[in-house]
C-alpha cells in the first residue's frame, strides 16, 4: 500500500509540472521494461542497442537544446523534462545489467515504474542501481522508529547544510559574479573556494533530505558523498564526490572502453573521455570542465608531494578552480578569464578591505564559519555522531531535533540573494 501511494504521488508531481514530463518518463519506463524482457532471444543485442540509442538521443537532444541559444530560438515551447539526466542514466544502467545477466528483469511493472519514478532521488539524485534499491524498495514495510529517527537527523541537516551554509554563500558569489570588470583576481578566487563549499553544502544537503525521507519510508539508499575535501589528488576527489555519477561513469563508460586493461596512453584517453562526456552530462557549455578534469586525473601522480596536507590543500584548490565553469555559466571564456586573473591581479588587500561589502555582515561572516567547522566536525564523525544520538531517549531526541528546527530558521537564509526553492544540480 506504501508503494502505491509513493507512485501516485511521483505522478501527480510529475503532472504538475507539464503533462510532457509524465509522457517523457513513461515513454523511457516502458521502452526499457519491455525491452530488458526480450534479452532471452538472438536479437537481444540489437534490441539493447536500440533502446539506449532512442532514450539517450532524448537526453541528448534536450542538453543541446537546453544550452545552445539557437536551438532555443529555434524550438521555444519545448520544455525539458525533469529528471531526464537521472532517470535516463538508470535505464541505461539497468538494461545493461539485464544484458550482462548481473540479475533478472523485473517482472512486475509497477514495481518498475516505482524504480524509474520514484520521487524524492528524480529531481538531484542520487542515480540509483536497480540492484542496490529493489530488496528495500519493493519488500513490504513498515514505518521503524530507529529509521524515523535517523530519517529525521539526515532531512534537518540536509536543510542546515542548503539553508544556513549554502545560503549565505551564494550571496557573497552572487555580489562577485554580477560585476565581473570589479571583482576578479582575489574576488574570483574567494568565489570559487567558497563556490566548493557551498556546492557541496547544497548538493550533499539535498541528498541528505533524499536518503533521509527514503529511509523513514524503509527505503535504504546508498550515500553519494564519502568527506571528498579529505582527498590527496583529484582521481581520489571522484571517487568521494557524486559517487553515483563517479561509478556510473566508471563502469558504463571508462571500463567498456578498455579501463585500464590496456596501454598507459590508451588507459589515459578512455579517462579523458570518460570526464568529458561526464562534462557534457552536465550541458554542453560544461565539456571544457570535463576535459580539464580529464587531463588531470589521467596525470595525476605529476602534481601529488609527499606530505598529505598540502595534497589535499592542492586538490581543494584545483576542483575549486575548475568550478569556474558552474559559477560563470553559459560561457567557455569568462571562466578561463577568472583563472587567469587569479595569476595576475593581486588585489588581495583590496579583498580584504571590502569583505563586508559582499553582501555578509560580520554576524552572519560567523554564523557561516562556525557552519562549516560544524559540517566538518559532522562528516569526518558523522559514523560515531548518528548511533549516538540513535541510542538517546526520546526526550532528548526530540529536543536535538527542536534545537537543529531553531538553527534552521533562526539562522537559515530564505531568498534573498539565491532561489531558495531550488537546489544547484536539480538543472543538471
Amino acid at each position: 500500500m506504501l508503494n502505491v501511494i509513493i507512485l501516485i504521488i511521483s505522478v501527480l508531481v510529475y503532472i504538475s509540472f507539464g503533462l510532457s514530463n509524465l509522457i517523457y518518463i513513461l515513454f523511457s519506463a516502458l521502452s526499457s521494461f519491455f525491452a530488458a524482457k526480450h534479452f532471452n532471444g538472438k536479437n537481444k543485442k540489437l534490441i539493447l542497442i536500440l533502446t539506449i540509442t532512442v532514450n539517450l538521443g532524448i537526453l541528448l537532444f534536450f542538453k543541446i537544446y537546453s544550452y545552445i541559444d539557437i536551438t532555443k530560438n529555434i524550438f521555444q515551447n519545448i520544455v525539458v523534462p525533469i529528471g531526464i539526466s537521472y532517470y535516463t542514466f538508470q535505464i541505461i544502467s539497468y538494461m545493461v545489467d539485464v544484458y550482462k545477466g548481473k540479475h533478472e528483469p523485473e517482472k512486475s511493472l509497477f514495481n518498475y515504474l516505482l524504480y524509474v519514478m520514484y520521487l524524492p532521488y528524480i529531481f538531484i539524485g542520487p542515480i540509483t542501481r536497480y540492484e542496490d534499491v529493489s530488496k528495500s524498495m519493493f519488500s513490504k514495510r513498515k514505518l521503524e522508529k530507529d529509521n524515523l529517527t535517523y530519517g529525521a537527523l539526515r532531512i534537518l541537516w540536509g536543510m542546515f547544510k542548503k539553508y544556513v551554509i549554502a545560503g549565505r554563500i551564494a550571496i557573497v558569489i552572487g555580489t562577485i559574479t554580477k560585476n565581473t570588470e570589479a571583482y576578479f583576481g582575489a574576488y574570483a578566487l574567494l568565489a570559487m573556494l567558497l563556490y566548493s563549499i557551498e556546492l557541496y553544502s547544497d548538493f550533499s544537503g539535498g541528498i541528505d533530505i533524499v536518503i533521509g525521507v527514503s529511509r523513514i519510508l524503509g527505503i535504504r539508499l546508498k550515500e553519494n558523498f564519502n568527506v571528498p575535501f579529505m582527498s590527496e589528488t583529484l582521481q581520489e576527489f571522484w571517487r568521494r564526490w557524486h559517487i553515483a555519477l563517479s561509478s556510473w561513469f566508471r563502469d558504463y563508460v571508462y571500463i567498456p572502453l578498455g579501463g585500464n586493461r590496456c596501454s598507459k596512453l590508451r588507459q589515459k584517453i578512455n579517462v579523458i573521455i570518460t570526464f568529458v562526456l561526464s562534462g557534457f552530462w552536465h550541458g554542453t557549455t560544461y565539456i571544457l570542465w570535463g576535459l580539464f578534469h580529464g587531463i588531470i586525473v589521467a596525470f595525476n601522480n605529476v602534481i601529488k608531494t609527499k606530505w598529505k596536507t598540502l595534497n589535499r590543500i592542492i586538490t581543494f584548490v584545483i576542483v575549486s578552480m575548475l568550478w569556474s565553469f558552474f559559477i560563470w555559466t553559459n560561457d567557455y571564456i569568462l571562466p578561463l578569464k577568472m583563472m587567469a586573473s587569479v595569476f595576475t591581479n593581486f588585489n588581495y588587500g583590496e579583498l580584504f578591505s571590502n569583505l563586508l561589502n559582499l553582501g555578509l555582515n560580520i554576524p552572519n561572516i560567523i554564523v557561516l564559519i562556525i557552519s562549516v567547522i560544524a559540517l566538518a566536525v559532522f562528516d569526518l564523525k558523522k559514523e560515531t555522531i548518528i548511533p549516538k544520538i540513535k541510542k538517546y531517549s526520546p526526550e532528548i531526541k526530540t529536543v536535538i531535533f527542536c534545537m537543529m528546527i531553531l538553527v534552521i530558521f533562526v539562522f537559515g537564509v530564505y531568498g534573498i540573494g539565491f532561489n531558495a526553492s531550488e537546489f544547484i544540480y536539480s538543472k543538471f
